[in-house]
């Protein structure tokens, strides 16, 4: 289920909005309301919401700052827009963060319902063409990161936590939803998943994950907001001919280790996808899944710090034996969680030979290629200048390489993007800033002790810069503050 956050100043706009918008029916849970912008901000960063609907007035930050500091953070999340008559053309502004949705207050309840809807398709088209996005991976990838998937947790059970919270982007579910599970026992698994799931999409109810089975019994796993359609489910079951023995209810950790511990005195599972397609997976991992699990267990384990001088050499050998395909999907299992998906599914897009992947891997590995693992790398910039503006040696480059480990082209694009101002020209002007501040304070000081303390080595520079930012000389700036204390006096 989708999750969307509120935030209007207007106490009776976040209640009826709350109150007569029928979140369960479409998908979505309203996880909290802000009355101001800054609330707004955090209760985002806490939760990361699908959906942001937003007013554009509103006290201590308003809609568009809003929108402006998240936009570039939460690249998967759709913003609406609530605004009165005389503020079209803020909202023009907010399309320049690629916003979509802006309605008029007081809204109608079929006009937000119709851009809920419309917000929720594009989040799902987006995410399918991010999977389609790598080559030759659209038809099997589902299926084939759902058998990662299980086969790391049937081999180790106290895994479960970690797989769901890696793959929980590209696997449709949220850590936190409750699903329900249906437990159905059958003759032929493999017929009854495929019936099963033509029903279940006619009915409209979204299936996060393949059906899975071991010995005889089916596990579907579905969203149902309330179990009021559960009825419906029970018949479509006993149609197909088979005898439905449990319904579970539980978020996604606690349905899997379900079926794990059911799983576990069976020799294979197996998913079901809607082409037909069928994998089976040991209990047991076989040693080709052992060996593919220790690779992919040791890569993430030096994407979090910890040293394997080996571990390049034998990624470089088991991706040179492998059809390149299946290098590429194996890749994504040891990538996938450690690295922002839209980051990774990007590069991997890019990639056409064993050769290039073994970089992109190592890449990573030596933060040559941006691994997104810190979500808000700019606001680490920002207090990193803030903190440093003295020294005349800051640079983006030194930053990016000692501070945020990002690729320096990459991040020169993101802090434009997000900030608005290239990196040289924001630190100028907080240079510039802060010698306003000490002339104003310290009037008497030289224009040589000024601009060293805020970070020119050479007052020349300085002089230049300050005359760009302020339309004066350091000199002119100084006297006009002397002159204003006189009179003052």
């Amino acid at each position: 289920m989708l999750k969307a956050i509120l935030a209007d100043d207007e106490e009776i706009v976040r209640t009826s909005i709350a109150k007569w918008l029928p979140w369960k029916e479409l998908g979505i849970e309203l996880a909290g309301t802000a009355s101001d912008g800054e609330e707004a901000l955090s209760m985002i960063m806490e939760i990361r919401p699908d959906i942001i609907i937003t007013d554009i007035r509103m006290p201590k930050m308003d809609g568009l700052e809003l929108i402006r500091r998240i936009s570039a953070k939460l690249q998967d999340s759709e913003f609406i827009i609530l605004s009165g008559f005389g503020e079209f053309s803020y909202a023009q502004t907010a399309m320049q963060y690629g916003v979509k949705h802006y309605l008029l207050k007081p809204a109608r309840k079929e006009d937000l319902v119709r851009t809920l809807e419309e917000a929720r398709k594009d989040i799902e088209d987006r995410r399918k063409a991010r999977i389609a996005s790598v080559p030759g991976a659209a038809e099997h990838y589902g299926l084939y990161l759902q058998r990662g998937m299980m086969v790391e947790v049937l081999s180790d059970p106290s895994s479960v936590d970690d797989v769901v919270r890696r793959c929980r982007r590209l696997s449709s579910f949220d850590p936190g939803e409750i699903l329900t599970a249906i437990v159905s026992q059958v003759l032929s698994p493999a017929r009854f998943a495929g019936l099963m799931m033509k029903t279940i999409a006619g009915m409209g109810i979204r299936m996060p994950m393949y059906p899975v089975s071991a010995a005889g019994r089916v596990f579907i796993v579905l969203d149902l907001p309330s179990l009021s359609g559960l009825e419906a489910i029970r018949k479509a079951v006993e149609e197909k001919g088979a005898v439905l023995v449990a319904v579970k209810r539980g978020t996604p950790s606690e349905l899997i280790t379900a079926f794990v511990e059911y799983a576990s005195g069976q020799k294979e599972a197996s998913i079901y996808a809607e082409d037909g397609s069928v994998e089976t997976v040991k209990v047991s991992p076989s040693s080709s899944d052992a060996d593919e699990l220790g690779l992919i267990r040791r890569y993430r384990s030096v994407m979090n710090g910890t040293g394997d001088p080996s571990l390049m050499d034998d990624i470089s050998s088991v991706f040179s034996s492998m059809p390149f395909p299946e290098a590429r999907l194996l890749f994504l299992r040891m990538a996938i969680g450690e690295v922002g998906d839209s980051l990774l599914f990007k590069e991997l897009a890019d990639v056409a030979s064993a050769d290039e992947l073994i970089t992109l891997a190592r890449g990573f590995l030596e933060h040559r290629v941006p691994r997104e693992r810190d979500p808000f790398p700019i606001d680490t910039v920002l207090r990193y200048i803030k903190e440093n503006y003295q020294n005349p040696d800051i640079s983006l480059k030194w930053i990016s390489e000692n501070v945020v480990y990002m690729n320096s082209e990459y991040l020169s694009r993101l802090f434009l993007r997000e900030v608005g101002q290239r990196f040289t020209d924001y630190l100028n002007s907080t240079r510039i800033e802060e010698a306003r501040k000490l002339m104003e304070a310290f009037h008497r000081s030289t224009v040589s002790e000024i601009a060293e303390k805020v970070g020119y080595s050479n007052p020349g520079y300085f002089f230049h810069v300050f005359r760009r930012y302020t339309g004066m000389t350091p000199g002119e700036y100084m006297e006009k503050e002397a002159s204003g204390k006189a009179k003052g006096n």
